[in-house]
């Protein structure tokens, strides 16, 4: 009955969190949703790079050639000013683009974030890469600066040696976190934890603060390598956020009038400005992600030792079970999220698991020695 109650609470806290997170955001009324038939209107031209199709509607596109060299689209989103997050949604696709010799040399779209201040300097953030003749599909996400609030703009760039880059669908509509989130994740958070010290089971009062602790690194570990996870850009699960009604009529720039300035990036259109690539983007998100991406032969000792360590410190304050049963919650909950939000599944991903498997076996082992020697022995926890 208590194991059939627990798992009943354990779905509850996961539709929690699904709908929590699914309604996060929420426009920001006073800023339009911007389309491509938008961008286009106060667009300025480059070489290389040409709007195809009617003025308006769906048929509207934009190209970004390669003809001799890399070619690189700017366009500024109007009427968009110094903003926390902005939602994405987006189809990109590549016409036999033949990539060049660094992995990063294809085609791509970023949004750049510019300073308030009009800093010559800015942040690039990429949400979208393709070569071949792929398509990426309708995508969506939700992107933020690393310092917020900033101006964005929309960079695209053709980096192949041959072939064209088309962006067939743009929206970007500027939201804001709920205050169902703001509070209701407080909430949430406490409902897990309560769960995991259930989980762990009934124990003397000396013991509360032990199960109290394995819970606390659980749930760290869940909210760094799960949800929201070590990702710059946020994603939803496996559905479009809801982010609420796209509000009628245009809107009133005048008011109010304590709104930022808008970002002047003047370019003259009389001479089309040629412009460079921004080059190799360091790897966004946590470390964690950049240090996986640099150490790619490391890559089953990193997933070891994410397991390992929590692994035996659960053990240590709460025994074996407990510790093993929480520990393969977490490897599962992992790889789940990432297929959840998109980040695919694969072979790797199974070499994933297995390489998380052993991290918990090689925690359970030490924990196990550690039980057979004198000085550790009292301060472990007696097992059942």
């Amino acid at each position: 009955m208590r194991s059939l109650t627990l798992a009943g609470i354990f779905l509850l806290l996961l539709g929690a969190l699904y709908g929590l997170w699914q309604h996060r955001f929420e426009r920001v009324p006073e800023f339009p949703t911007l389309r491509l038939s938008d961008l286009r209107a106060t667009a300025n031209p480059f070489p290389g790079v040409d709007w195809l199709g009617p003025e308006t509607g769906s048929g509207l596109r934009l190209r970004v050639g390669q003809t001799h060299s890399k070619v690189v689209a700017h366009v500024d989103l109007p009427e968009i000013k110094a903003v926390d997050f902005l939602h994405v949604r987006f189809q990109v696709s590549a016409a036999n683009l033949r990539p060049g010799k660094q992995m990063w040399e294809d085609g791509r779209g970023l949004i750049e974030w510019h300073a308030q201040a009009g800093d010559s300097a800015w942040e690039n953030d990429p949400f979208c890469s393709v070569r071949g003749s792929q398509t990426s599909g309708v995508m969506e996400m939700v992107l933020r600066p690393d310092h917020p609030p900033a101006i964005p703009a929309l960079r695209l760039e053709n980096l192949g040696v041959s072939g064209d880059l088309e962006l067939t669908l743009f929206e970007a509509t500027v939201l804001r976190e709920r205050r169902v989130w703001k509070i209701g994740r407080w909430f949430l958070l406490a409902g897990w934890l309560a769960w995991a010290v259930a989980w762990i089971g009934p124990r003397g009062k000396a013991a509360r603060i032990r199960a109290l602790l394995a819970s606390a690194i659980w749930l760290v570990m869940g909210l760094y390598f799960v949800v929201p996870g070590p990702w710059k850009n946020v994603r939803s699960f496996a559905g479009p956020f809801q982010i609420g009604l796209e509000t009628t009529g245009a809107p009133d720039l005048s008011a109010p009038a304590s709104r930022p300035a808008a970002a002047t990036i003047h370019r003259s259109s009389a001479n089309p400005t040629v412009l460079e690539s921004v080059g190799e983007i360091p790897d966004q998100g946590d470390f964690t992600l950049r240090f996986k991406r640099y150490a790619a032969n490391a890559r089953p000792l990193l997933h070891i030792i994410l397991l390992f360590a929590p692994t035996l410190a659960m053990a240590c304050l709460v025994g074996r079970k407990p510790a093993r049963s929480l520990a393969v919650l977490l490897a599962s909950a992992i790889e789940t999220a990432q297929l959840a939000f998109g980040y695919g599944f694969d072979w790797v991903d199974v070499f994933d698991l297995a390489s998380d498997a052993g991290g918990i076996a090689l925690g359970l082992w030490l924990y196990g020695r550690l039980k057979q020697r004198e000085w550790a022995a009292p301060w472990l926890p007696r097992e059942s």
